[in-house]
């Protein structure tokens, strides 16, 4: 039986900048390395996204465990475990949904406003919106959308993880990623459906580790969202 860990990257930038981590993300990268160098683990292979924010927090995790002499492979990156693209789905649908829609309206106007103010706030109408707004996305309610569709994306998850379903090393393997390939494959694994699979969206923090056991072909969820190495000051959501 072996084990893999999915991690969702660290903190990252404004709304408008996301791909990059912030120095709170670089904090959070580096106290997670040094939790698997207290831990003594040891990775056989790490993969992330080819997104920046992913590929950072990898980076700087292995580089604390590499300083403390512990096993840590160069980060192989792969596109299948980018994120989908949510500010292209706003950029897409949001107008539409605000005419269709007069409270949605209203909550777009309260998100603005509120990022203004915290560009790293996920509460109120901020979450309401991105509930929404991925909600439409995942039902295909505009179907000339001509982004990555959920279906699409899902599969493409779907085969990342039956790649890991086969991993039989007895050492662990790391994938950095994000909040919604970890859902998807930590979903899958429970039976969940698209509706109860969005209610985890919302509760990944950044730098959490989800431990999967591969077996029999199969991965099963062992642990979900643990963030061991943060306090509660610094667990983020975005």
């Amino acid at each position: 039986m072996s084990y893999v860990y999915l991690i969702r990257h660290a903190q990252a930038g404004s709304r408008d900048n996301y791909d990059m981590l912030s120095e709170l993300g670089q904090e959070q990268a580096r106290l997670l390395g040094e939790h698997f160098v207290a831990q003594g683990v040891e990775l056989v292979a790490v993969y992330s996204g080819v997104m920046r924010r992913q590929r950072e927090t990898a980076e700087i995790a292995c580089e604390v465990l590499s300083r403390a002499g512990l096993q840590a492979p160069d980060v192989i990156t792969d596109e299948r475990w980018n994120e989908f693209s949510l500010i292209s789905v706003y950029r897409a649908i949001a107008k539409r949904m605000m005419k269709d829609d007069a409270e949605f309206a209203r909550d777009i106007r309260e998100m603005q406003e509120a990022i203004a103010r915290d560009p790293h706030t996920t509460g109120g109408a901020v979450g309401r919106c991105d509930q929404a707004v991925i909600r439409a996305w995942m039902e295909n309610r505009y179907a000339d959308y001509d982004g990555e569709a959920w279906a699409s994306f899902r599969a493409r998850i779907q085969a990342c993880a039956a790649d890991l379903s086969n991993h039989d090393n007895e050492k662990a393997i790391a994938i950095f990623t994000s909040a919604t390939p970890i859902a998807i494959i930590a979903g899958a694994s429970l039976g969940l459906t698209d509706e109860k699979l969005r209610s985890l969206l919302g509760v990944i923090y950044n730098t959490s580790v989800s431990m999967m056991r591969a077996r029999s072909g199969e991965l099963r969820l062992f642990t979900f969202n643990a963030t061991p190495h943060l306090s509660g000051s610094i667990r983020t959501f975005r």
